[in-house]
């Protein structure tokens, strides 16, 4: 009992000196030091030199930062750049493109703004003032702004963690608004066109210089496996798989048995990742015709392996060079997709828009939004919605005659009769 009475006495003598803080002039060492308590009554005592207004200086701002919350004596001070850097080399568990995109926001945005400041002392009005500067640059998307502002807030509250900053001033920032974007896929119609225009899609020839003097050597012509692009396209129409999910894809993944297409990898920049999320790892249903395309495009590629020899390399993958290497995912848009759709004579899309057309098919196969959302591996029906609710009101067209049907009609042999067939004023169901 007594010790807790002791207890509450020192804990009212902290209270009593919270704010409070003196410069005395210590003889034995011949300097000022200041003398303060922090807000939770902890004392500190600092050696400052021989000036006495200069230690009358650091002590008030060491009063106002306890004052203002800001105060931490533990912080090593760092410059906005120091820590963003060793926040990005400590970025192990992201994936290598997420990693890039965080660096080129850290090199390109944020360090120059906030930079050669200390972090400590980045406030509230420095991050409305980048925001506004960046808004009324005219030269990002507010998605982009987005996706700066999320790189920021993580640097900041990082730094919080660390004891660098004390409070994170990211805040209740204000975002320029979002607009939704427009989503573009080929309508039922363009589908067949597209691939049609695939089917006869050919490398480009080689440009011969007319300034040569001498007559360049006819090359032996490399085997080639013409059915790779063709296939490819088909497979991201009817799968709905991300870019880098296609390059990854290999045989093995191919389930025929039970005509399923399973996801378990990704391909950037050569190399091969893990997919974006874990939801992304899905088994995808294959039709008939899909299965019969693929076929065709293993039966080509292993003719091709054949020419080739030991030259091929053994990556198992679905969609390759014709050496067996990994697709250049450049090439594969600017060289294929666009000739493709320049040749098709239609409007200029992303490959990404093929994934929007998978969705729109199963949109007007009147699938449900559950199967939907696993097929295209997103991981809430919300976001299936979000992006494709739009294309769904023509299915709900004639829904409530279909629900008075439901319970008037006959379904599935249960019979309802209305009270008009009865002479009743209630409905029955026949047991």
């Amino acid at each position: 009992m007594g010790e807790q009475v002791i207890a509450e006495e020192k804990k009212k003598r902290r209270r009593k000196k919270r704010g409070l803080g003196a410069v005395r002039w210590r003889e034995d060492i011949k300097k000022y030091v200041i003398d303060y308590y922090d807000r939770l009554g902890k004392r500190h005592i600092e050696t400052v030199g021989t000036n006495q207004r200069g230690a009358a200086d650091l002590l008030h701002e060491k009063m106002n930062q306890i004052k203002n919350g800001t105060f931490n004596p533990n912080r090593e001070d760092q410059t906005f750049k120091e820590f963003a850097e060793n926040w990005l080399k400590g970025k192990l568990s992201v994936k290598e493109a997420t990693r890039v995109s965080y660096q080129g926001i850290v090199n390109n945005h944020l360090v120059p703004y906030f930079g050669n400041g200390l972090i400590s002392e980045i406030k509230r009005e420095d991050i409305k003032g980048f925001v506004k500067e960046k808004s009324e640059g005219g030269e990002l998307t507010p998605k982009t702004i987005h996706n700066i502002l999320l790189v920021l807030h993580q640097v900041l509250d990082d730094a919080q963690v660390e004891g660098i900053v004390i409070h994170n001033p990211y805040v209740k920032i204000e975002k320029p608004r979002r607009e939704k974007p427009d989503v573009d896929y080929l309508r039922t119609h363009e589908i067949p066109i597209f691939l049609k225009a695939a089917q006869s899609n050919k490398e480009p020839k080689k440009k011969v210089s007319k300034l040569s003097v001498r007559p360049e050597k006819k090359e032996k012509e490399k085997p080639k496996c013409e059915t790779t692009i063709h296939a490819f396209f088909y497979t991201a129409i009817f799968t709905g798989m991300r870019r880098g999910e296609l390059l990854g894809l290999k045989w093995e993944d191919i389930d025929r048995v039970n005509s399923k297409i399973h996801v378990r990898r990704s391909l950037y920049k050569r190399a091969f990742q893990t997919p974006k999320s874990e939801y992304s790892k899905r088994a995808i249903d294959m039709g008939p015709r899909l299965m019969e395309v693929l076929k065709g495009h293993r039966v080509k590629q292993n003719e091709t392996k054949l020419k080739v020899g030991s030259e091929w390399s053994n990556n198992d993958l679905v969609f390759c060079q014709n050496d067996g290497s990994a697709l250049d995912a450049d090439n594969l848009y600017h060289r294929d997709f666009k000739a493709i759709l320049k040749k098709a004579e239609l409007r200029s899309i992303r490959i990404h828009d093929l994934r929007h057309t998978f969705a729109s098919i199963l949109i007007a196969a009147s699938h449900n939004l559950k199967y939907i959302q696993n097929q295209m591996g997103h991981s809430s029906i919300k976001i299936t919605l979000d992006l494709y609710g739009h294309l769904m009101p023509e299915l709900h067209e004639g829904a409530a005659k279909k629900s008075e049907d439901f319970v008037f009609e006959k379904v599935s042999g249960n019979v309802m009769v209305t009270d008009k067939e009865k002479g009743v004023t209630a409905c029955a169901a026949t047991p």
